[in-house]
């Protein structure tokens, strides 16, 4: 965990150039994108995903808390994993509301953002299935 926090905070402050670079170089070769965004960071790598370590820990912790809550295991034991999403959506969104005053950029996001928001909620929800079947074990 450690080295990858180290990682993103290197990458910090060339991401959102990358990203922008990225979208523009969409249809050229992998050789010419990886040059241009290695040229970007000024390092042998780069990163292309749009969360960082901070909004991965928020949804660490939501999932941690998820897993830990009884109407959200009872549903997972009762349930296969697509009725499951849809019946913990409220409780999901409930556990974010609590977190807003901590992380209120990222709730809003989710919130607001309809693409981020179906990209995030399906990794939720099956990493907490999975939590829950894995402890029930």
């Amino acid at each position: 965990m450690t080295v990858l926090r180290r990682f993103d905070y290197i990458l910090e402050p060339t991401k959102s150039i990358v990203l922008e670079e990225f979208d523009k170089l969409k249809g050229k070769s992998e050789t010419i994108v990886s040059a241009q965004l290695r040229t970007i960071t000024v390092l042998p790598f780069y990163n292309l995903s749009r969360l960082t370590f901070n909004k991965l820990l928020f949804f660490d912790h939501i999932m941690e808390k998820a897993s830990k809550d009884e109407r959200v295991i009872q549903t997972a034991m009762a349930n296969p994993l697509d009725k499951f999403e849809l019946s913990i959506k409220t409780i999901i969104e409930s556990l974010m509301m609590k977190r807003m005053a901590e992380n209120d950029g990222i709730v809003t996001r989710y919130m607001d953002d309809s693409s981020f928001q179906k990209t995030i909620y399906p990794i939720l929800a099956k990493e907490i299935y999975r939590n829950i079947l894995e402890k029930q074990e």
